[in-house]
């Protein structure tokens, strides 16, 4: 009777699906397993903290931002010049730092504002420094500080430079990585002129 009572009970718990998990499952859960930690892993941009400072020209006049990326006993430096030199008490918003993916490549970038170069704060200038993942270092985008008021649009993978001049005539470019490089796509432009004669 015993025998048939553990034969029965051995039947059921098969019976209710208790059973080794197939190959392909198996495989599955450890792909699975592998990409969790894949993305999980610290990748060599983690870790950056980022200071600014401004160099001084024979007058007392900032000329230049100073960007430092540290990350241990790693520091790389670069300079970022101004369009013209500015007065202390006038730098602003210059020196603000945001991490964003401007080359679209999913690792965030570093953008820092040099401040405003125009009449009535209308042009606002940034430098830029990209992630290089086969190198592990900053690499500074020359073209990118002579872009007036760029925004980042991710979905269209651009910057978009838009202003007004004096004049009250608008522009607006749109840049795109090409080669490695940030490239002028396209620009418009329209006067104040055609705004009044709509």
């Amino acid at each position: 009777m015993k025998k048939l009572f553990l034969f029965a009970l051995t039947a059921i718990m098969f019976s209710c699906g208790n059973k080794p998990a197939s190959n392909s499952e198996s495989v599955a859960d450890v792909a699975k397993d592998s990409t969790e930690v894949a993305a999980s892993e610290p990748s060599a941009r983690d870790g950056y903290t980022f200071e600014t400072s401004f160099r001084e020209d024979e007058n007392g006049q900032c000329d230049a931002l100073i960007l430092t990326c540290k990350k241990g006993e790693k520091t790389q430096e670069f300079v970022c010049e101004f369009n013209w030199p500015k007065d202390k008490d006038l730098l602003g918003e210059s020196g603000t730092i945001e991490e964003e993916d401007i080359n679209f490549d999913g690792i965030p970038d570093v953008v820092v504002c040099l401040g405003d170069f125009g009449v009535g704060d209308s042009y606002f200038f940034y430098d830029a420094l990209v992630w290089n993942n086969n190198d592990n270092c900053f690499e500074q985008v020359e073209e990118y500080s002579s872009i007036a008021n760029p925004v980042i649009d991710a979905e269209k993978k651009m910057i978009v430079s838009e202003y007004t001049n004096l004049e009250g005539s608008t522009y607006r470019e749109e840049y795109a990585w090409k080669d490695g490089k940030l490239t002028m796509m396209d620009s418009s432009s329209e006067s104040s002129d055609d705004a009044e004669e709509e």
